[in-house]
């Protein structure tokens, strides 16, 4: 990347002695995860005023832009797919931030923009995830299945070594997706708030009996003779309940 962060590396290389991946959040946040004992915690590396161009080792005459401009909602994004992760519900009457220690859902309180809103629910009706970048661009996965084929082509044009750095996500079921533009947000970052809990009052106009339970998050088996929760079953799978509700189509993590 050029210019290159070089504030950064340092901070960065005294938890990751060998390097490692970072997140840049919708906030300049620059974000990292490391081992502490049995598990990953994350850590806070610095801020970003992320700018430039990424450029490709095996072949500098193809750089990619770090922040395309002149897009149209639905346009191919060619550039990394990266942000801060949230989901949203059917009609996108909901956005939530997933705690991945807590399993539990934090409401955001920003809105969308109703052309934002209309840009999801066509490409995303069931709801699914999204992704905010340092400078407001909203992002999301789709099926290559369903894009126009303006987009499967602009994508099929790109050189080689481009298509590696802006690489096809796969989610569980093996389905290629291709990352679009969905339009912008008007201010960020986003705040969120306490995740609902069972001693709220239950509201009827807040969606229901299905929304309100939904909110609080994942259950997870226990272990009868124990009551301890297994790690496999906290973790996020095709046959959970809490899947079923809200596609998981955005599979890239750390």
């Amino acid at each position: 990347m050029e210019p290159a962060p070089e504030a950064l590396i340092e901070p960065l290389l005294e938890l990751k002695r060998l390097g490692g991946r970072v997140r840049i959040t919708e906030g300049n946040d620059v974000l990292t995860r490391a081992e502490e004992g049995d598990e990953y915690e994350t850590y806070w590396i610095g801020s970003l005023d992320l700018k430039g161009e990424l450029i490709p080792t095996e072949d500098p005459n193809f750089s990619v832009p770090v922040q395309p401009d002149d897009l149209e909602p639905g346009d191919f994004w060619p550039s990394v797919y990266d942000g801060s992760k949230y989901s949203f519900g059917p009609g996108v009457e909901r956005i939530w931030w997933d705690n991945p220690q807590t399993h539990k859902r934090h409401p955001v309180r920003e809105s969308l923009s109703q052309e934002l809103v209309a840009t999801l629910s066509r490409y995303k009706p069931q709801g699914g995830s999204l992704r905010v970048t340092p400078w407001n661009d909203v992002l999301t996965l789709v099926d290559l299945d369903k894009l126009p084929s303006q987009t499967k082509t602009e994508f099929d044009s790109l050189p080689r070594v481009v298509k590696n750095l802006i690489a096809l996500r796969r989610d569980r079921g093996g389905v290629q997706k291709l990352p679009i533009y969905a339009g912008q947000v008007d201010e960020t970052p986003f705040s969120i708030d306490d995740p609902p809990s069972l001693t709220d009052p239950f509201e009827q106009e807040s969606g229901g009996v299905d929304s309100w339970l939904d909110s609080l998050g994942e259950t997870s088996q226990t272990d009868v003779d124990n009551h301890t929760v297994s790690s496999s079953e906290t973790e996020s799978d095709p046959g959970n309940e809490h899947d079923t509700d809200i596609p998981d189509d955005d599979p890239v993590d750390w």
